[in-house]
């Protein structure tokens, strides 16, 4: 189990920047709890969508590897993301 989370971390890393750039631009618009974890639902939805692709499947098939379902990974991501965003707009909106 722990192997299976610290490979889903690994992959997150990278895609860290870009959840909160997304959380920035999110907060600069509208900042609701609602539509940042929607908007955060979507980018999973097509990341999901990118790895359903062929090519880059092969190229991302190292969580496969230590046993992590699709299911398991997305909601991993998932949740992990939002709490993340959450706990940035409640700090932000204490702020503003």
């Amino acid at each position: 189990m722990l192997r299976q989370l610290r490979s889903i971390l690994n992959y997150y890393k990278p895609l860290a920047l870009w959840s909160f750039l997304v959380t920035l631009a999110i907060t600069i618009i509208n900042p609701e709890l609602i539509l940042a974890l929607c908007t955060k639902l979507f980018l999973v939805f097509l990341l999901w969508i990118m790895i359903s692709d062929r090519k880059l499947r092969q190229r991302l098939k190292f969580y496969r590897i230590r046993g992590v379902s699709n299911l398991k990974f997305f909601g991993t991501i998932f949740i992990l993301d939002s709490v993340i965003t959450c706990t940035f707009l409640l700090l932000i909106k204490g702020f503003i």
